[in-house]
C-alpha cells in the first residue's frame, strides 16, 4: 500500500518491515522503516500511521522490547550504510582534493566532517 501523508509517501512495498505484532483480537500492527530512516505503523492492512523516532521506539519498547538493540542501536560499530546524495560540483571536487592531502577516502572524509558537525 502507498499512501502520501502531509507531502511524504509511505509505502509498504518499499519500506522494511521490522515487526509484526498482533495479540489476540486487537488490531495486526507492522512497523516499517523507510529508506529516509523513517518508521510508520501499517495496521490492519489498511491505514498507515508516521511515527516520529521517539514514537517508534516506544512502540518497539512496548510491543518487541528484545528487538530494540537492534533497530535503535547507537553504536553500529563497523557497519556502513549505503549512502546518496546530491552536493555541489565544486564542493565535491574540494573534498576529494582534501581527502587525497589526508590519505583518505573520499568516504572517510565525508563521515569524519559529518561527526564532527554533529556534535
Amino acid at each position: 500500500m502507498m499512501k502520501l501523508i502531509k507531502g511524504r509517501k509511505y509505502n509498504t512495498n518499499t519500506a522494511t518491515k521490522l515487526i509484526e505484532f498482533k495479540i489476540g483480537l486487537g488490531p495486526k500492527q507492522i512497523l516499517f522503516l523507510k529508506r529516509t530512516g523513517e518508521f510508520f505503523l501499517f495496521i490492519d492492512d489498511k491505514k498507515i500511521v508516521p511515527l516520529k523516532n521517539t514514537d517508534a521506539k516506544e512502540w518497539v519498547k512496548g510491543n518487541a522490547p528484545e528487538m530494540y538493540d537492534n533497530i535503535f542501536s547507537e553504536d553500529g560499530g563497523d557497519q556502513k550504510a549505503d549512502v546518496h546524495f546530491m552536493i555541489e560540483k565544486s564542493l565535491l571536487k574540494k573534498a576529494k582534493i582534501a581527502a587525497v592531502d589526508s590519505n583518505i577516502t573520499l568516504s572517510a572524509l565525508i563521515e569524519k566532517a559529518l561527526n564532527n558537525y554533529l556534535r
